[in-house]
């Protein structure tokens, strides 16, 4: 099956989306009833998760009846055109809808944490979820099922309840976990990095598993395949492991029917025990991928928490001097020049007594915002402290650098900084400059900075609101 397509903005045209869920869920249909021995309910039927996950996806869209509708035409006109009795398709599909109803009203509370898996219980939540909704599809389907097909109770009752697990646990966490958009829209090459970055190893291992398992078969052969989307789960993240899930049972499920398993009511116990077995084996991948995911996520926060300073996004200190020592290095041994700007806010702790620290770091923020508006994408800014920021600008000529900083003053002079009383704070600039071509071994960053800082002082002892800079051809 082609990964369902998922919506989650606003459409131009106000009938492109329903049309779209309409194609969806006609699509799901059509798979599921491809899955149908005769005589029975299909094998496998995606599209109740395929509508629940849409749904959760786009929640204005189960507030109005536009979207059930059109997914009732969907079902129905999947069944009408492959030849179901019309009473029997309305009263299975109807089962179907009460039981995507029943879901959404479970998941919706949660539906910010699930869409996407950004908390680690949204596994448990899922499974939860999915229990009550296969729930609340097989107690309506039932009665219809013994009209449809002159079956047991009991039977059908168990055969709905595991085929709706089954087909919620692997098909919806796909669709909750894709990214943004309907799949031709999705960044395909975002999609493959992690297949670039953690090679094949991890599919490879996945396939001899499974190969493994075919030529071994028996029972066991189930969990063959486990340590492998363990792997894969690790080094691929959440949205594709979700997809060889799916690959894998669907796989699985096909051999199995092929060979020991005819999904109908007379194997009832080892269908059941089949369809469950695969279901729950699907969310251990999930978990490790949702647990990696925000291991992941938690890291990457806290290095750029350590790696910014807090209030203006700046470069930290320490961050801006090992950065800059490395682009100095790199600097010296292509030949290019580098230019460094030693920056201060004039009289800030006026504005701190007068105005109080909130405003002063207003001041901050909006200084930084202007600074990074002006860099390129190899310029370095940091925060050296208090008021003090610092600027590195490789393969930048001393001339071009006055510039920059010249810009960065009469930029910030003629900024308006809002008080609370409605006034304008004016705030001015004092820039000390060094620049060299190029550096030389003896140009450590520590040497640069110290040279500008003597231009700062330099421009402070001068009236402040001014560039003060000298540069040097090797010295």
């Amino acid at each position: 099956m082609s990964t369902p397509p998922i919506a989650t903005q606003q459409s131009a045209a106000p009938w492109r989306d329903p049309l779209l869920l309409l194609a969806s869920v006609f699509a799901a249909c059509l798979l599921g009833i491809a899955s149908r021995p005769a005589g029975y309910s299909a094998a496998i039927w995606p599209a109740n998760a395929v509508l629940l996950g849409l749904l959760l996806r786009n929640p204005s869209w189960a507030r109005g009846p536009t979207a059930w509708i059109c997914a009732l035409v969907g079902y129905l006109t999947a069944d009408m055109l492959t030849g179901a009795p019309w009473l029997r398709a309305l009263g299975m599909n109807g089962a179907n809808l009460l039981g995507v109803a029943v879901g959404w009203l479970f998941f919706r509370p949660y539906a910010a944490s699930i869409v996407g898996f950004t908390r680690q219980r949204a596994v448990l939540t899922l499974l939860a979820g999915s229990s009550v909704a296969a729930l609340g599809s097989a107690l309506p389907a039932t009665p219809v099922m013994q009209w449809a097909f002159a079956s047991q109770a009991w039977t059908d009752m168990l055969m709905w309840l595991s085929s709706e697990m089954y087909n919620l646990l692997l098909f919806l966490p796909l669709v909750l976990a894709a990214p943004r958009g309907w799949f031709w829209q999705w960044d395909w090459a975002r999609l493959l990095r992690p297949l670039r970055q953690a090679g094949v190893a991890p599919l490879l291992a996945l396939l001899a598993c499974e190969a493994l398992a075919y030529f071994v078969n028996g029972p066991g052969m189930l969990g063959f395949a486990v340590p492998a989307l363990v792997w894969c789960a690790m080094a691929y993240g959440v949205f594709p492991i979700t997809v060889l899930n799916l690959l894998v049972c669907s796989w699985k499920t096909a051999v199995a029917a092929l060979d020991t398993i005819s999904f109908l009511p007379d194997q009832l116990a080892a269908v059941t025990s089949f369809r469950l077995g695969m279901a729950l084996l699907s969310l251990a991948p999930l978990a490790v991928a949702v647990a990696h995911q925000l291991r992941s996520q938690t890291l990457s926060q806290l290095q750029q928490a350590v790696d910014h300073d807090h209030l203006t996004g700046a470069l930290s200190r320490r961050k801006l001097m090992e950065q800059g020592a490395r682009l100095v290095q790199r600097l010296h041994q292509q030949g290019a020049p580098v230019a460094v700007l030693l920056m201060d806010l004039d009289h800030f702790k006026r504005i701190n007594d007068s105005h109080g620290h909130a405003q002063g770091d207003t001041v901050l923020r909006e200084f930084a915002a202007l600074v990074q508006r002006n860099l390129r994408p190899q310029d370095l800014f940091g925060r050296i402290g208090g008021e003090e920021f610092a600027l590195i600008l490789p393969a930048t000529a001393a001339s071009h650098a006055q510039l920059i900083g010249e810009r960065l003053r009469s930029q910030l002079r003629e900024h308006p900084f809002r008080l609370q009383d409605g006034s304008a704070l004016q705030v001015t600039l004092s820039v000390g400059l060094h620049a060299t071509q190029p550096p030389s071994q003896q140009h450590s960053l520590e040497r640069l900075l110290a040279w500008a800082d003597a231009a700062l002082y330099q421009a402070k002892a001068l009236g402040r609101d001014q560039v003060r800079g000298h540069w040097a051809d090797q010295g």
